[in-house]
């Protein structure tokens, strides 16, 4: 019995100990992060409703032109964007990096889903074609919204199978080629899960084309839910829905906990 207890107890030390351990070196690494992004003077900010079209624009010159559906369909711009900027600013979880000369390198946007929201959820539903009635742009929705359904992305399905309350969603991150130092993004999403904790949120899901955010939100814990190779996205001709993916693009929907 007194080896047993011994050994437990050692033993919990040792988890106690590398916990602390690990928790220091996350410490000090994102202070040497902290310091780089200051010596370039690149700022993190929360997003404020007077900065829609700042960010409005900002998606149409860096989101729009690699977007893979946009690309496929020629969406170069979309007024739409105006209001889905400013509905994702209300529910003020939205963070935007800024560099030097405070032009925009970065964004990271998401609106909180809360269980129980039946207006949010009715308003969800409702069908938003009459927004994407410009020819081209009415090809993309579409093709998104089948895309969606075929990754089974519903993030009003999602509270009970977490037990959480409030979700994170509809995660959009973009980065500017111009960004003078890596680890924007990174450090977006980080920023990004500070803002929604304080929102009481307790789950963050994104669905993306886009291999580089894959890969950042990977980094930063997120796991694979599900996921469509875009090459085999076909209508009942056989013909691609989204032609500017290549043979390795696939859409993914990643998650993370923010209980933990």
């Amino acid at each position: 019995m007194s080896s047993t207890s011994t050994t437990s107890v050692e033993s919990s030390s040792e988890v106690n100990l590398g916990d602390e351990i690990r928790e220091r070196t996350g410490q000090f690494l994102q202070k040497i992060s902290d310091n780089i992004f200051a010596s370039a003077g690149i700022k993190f900010i929360r997003i404020e409703i007077e900065h829609s079209k700042l960010v409005t624009q900002f998606l149409t010159n860096n989101f729009l032109p690699t977007d893979l559906i946009s690309k496929s369909y020629g969406v170069i711009e979309d007024d739409s964007l105006d209001s889905v900027v400013e509905n994702f600013i209300k529910d003020e979880i939205c963070v935007m990096a800024t560099d030097k000369e405070g032009d925009l390198i970065g964004v990271f946007l998401a609106g909180i889903y809360r269980r129980g929201d039946w207006l949010k959820k009715l308003s969800s539903s409702i069908s938003v074609d009459s927004l994407f009635d410009r020819g081209n742009a009415a090809e993309a929705h579409n093709v998104n919204e089948k895309l969606l359904q075929l990754l089974g992305y519903n993030v009003w399905g999602m509270f009970d199978g977490h037990d959480c309350q409030a979700i994170a969603g509809d995660i959009l991150l973009c980065i500017s080629t111009k960004s003078p130092v890596p680890g924007v993004g990174t450090e977006l999403v980080r920023h990004g899960e500070i803002a929604a904790k304080e929102k009481h949120c307790e789950l963050a899901v994104c669905a993306t084309t886009d291999s580089h955010v894959q890969r950042v939100l990977r980094d930063c814990g997120y796991v694979l839910r599900s996921v469509v190779v875009l090459c085999d996205f076909k209508d009942e001709d056989g013909e691609l829905f989204i032609k500017a993916a290549d043979e390795d693009s696939s859409a993914r929907v990643l998650l993370k906990n923010l209980k933990i």
